[in-house]
């Protein structure tokens, strides 16, 4: 059944976009290749869907979508979320998240950030510190191979992602700012080797308050393209407390009661697809249910994490992109508001040593 339904959005995806479609393949992961600091404060990753213009793209044919190499030691593409232990503050912490995006703007919707896959040849660019920021340069490097057409957010968060298959490795940046002189600076950040990695970076580097990577957890135009997202779906709440494993850190303070960030949902195993999704929708339901649903930072609503829209173009192609070609027509706040949040299940992952 799930064969036949993903063939059908693979067919209506090719027809929409006139394009092939490349699984994303992506089996994420973490461990950072370079000392951590012993101090330092972890970001906060508020909620923005504000792209800004992009310059002049390269010919398509330079970027077209790759398959992200398996990341072997990952936690996020293992798809055994079916078989970990409920937590007794299962039901509870499902009600605290229908209560929260009841509160906060209605329903659940999709945040979206920068994510740019580069060739081998790149051109690396200088990256710097930001005024009154923690050195991360001991994990990036002072050079990063950014692509002049990448467009950020424009909102204080400015994260930014970029990968390159060719060296297997994960940048990851908050407070992205273009000096507009072929330089870049941020105020945090991190990079990761996918080959030796388990999906988190070491403390206290990254983009994400919980050291939790986004290449690992966001929905990206691959995924869509695929019609399968192989791994679990970052999810930002707007209540929490304090911070568990898989998280190194966080930012949430104390809120006993509330999920704290680094924990793992799930849909049940036994739980049917509800009728009359988008087909993104039907992708979300079935990596909840498959891979699962980590809290990977705090926000001011109840989202998820998906590819911003306009990288498509920006990376040279044509015609409408995969993620909202995938909405069916439903603005961000609407494409996932029907799936059966107040069923989710709060499980525990497999505890490290």
């Amino acid at each position: 059944m799930r064969v036949a339904r993903q063939t059908l959005l693979l067919v209506a995806l090719a027809a929409t976009l006139g394009v092939g479609l490349a699984g994303r393949g992506s089996q994420p992961g973490a461990t950072a290749d370079a000392t951590a600091p012993t101090t330092s404060v972890a970001p906060t990753t508020t909620v923005a869907t504000t792209t800004t213009t992009t310059t002049t793209a390269p010919a398509p044919s330079t970027l077209l979508p790759t398959s992200l190499t398996l990341w072997p030691h990952d936690l996020f593409s293992q798809g055994n979320v079916k078989s970990w232990p409920l937590l007794a503050s299962s039901a509870t912490f499902a009600t605290d998240i229908v209560a929260a995006y009841k509160w906060a703007y209605g329903s659940v919707g999709v945040n979206t950030m920068p994510i740019y896959t580069v060739p081998a040849h790149q051109r690396e660019v200088p990256v710097t510190v930001s005024p009154g920021c923690q050195d991360f340069l001991k994990s990036t490097g002072s050079e990063i191979p950014i692509p002049s057409y990448v467009s950020l957010p424009g909102t204080s968060d400015n994260p930014l992602v970029i990968y390159q298959p060719s060296t297997r490795l994960d940048w990851e940046l908050w407070r992205a700012t273009n000096n507009g002189n072929g330089t870049y600076s941020a105020c945090w950040g991190g990079r990761i080797k996918l080959a030796t990695s388990d999906g988190v970076f070491r403390r206290f580097y990254g983009l994400s308050a919980t050291g939790i990577s986004y290449l690992a957890t966001t929905v990206t135009e691959e995924d869509v393209a695929s019609g399968s997202i192989d791994h679990a779906i970052a999810l930002l709440i707007p209540n929490c407390n304090s911070w568990v494993y898989p998280a190194n850190r966080g930012d949430c303070g104390s809120k006993p009661g509330q999920p704290s960030e680094g924990q793992w949902f799930r849909f049940p195993a036994d739980l049917p697809m509800p009728s009359g999704l988008a087909p993104f929708a039907q992708m979300i339901f079935k990596a909840i249910q498959d891979y699962g649903a980590v809290v990977v930072d705090y926000a001011g609503a109840v989202v998820i994490e998906a590819e911003q829209t306009s990288d498509w173009a920006a990376e040279g192609h044509t015609g409408v992109d995969p993620i909202t070609a995938s909405w069916d027509h439903l603005p961000e706040y609407r494409v996932i508001a029907n799936l059966p949040w107040s069923s989710l299940q709060a499980v525990q992952p497999p505890q490290p040593g």
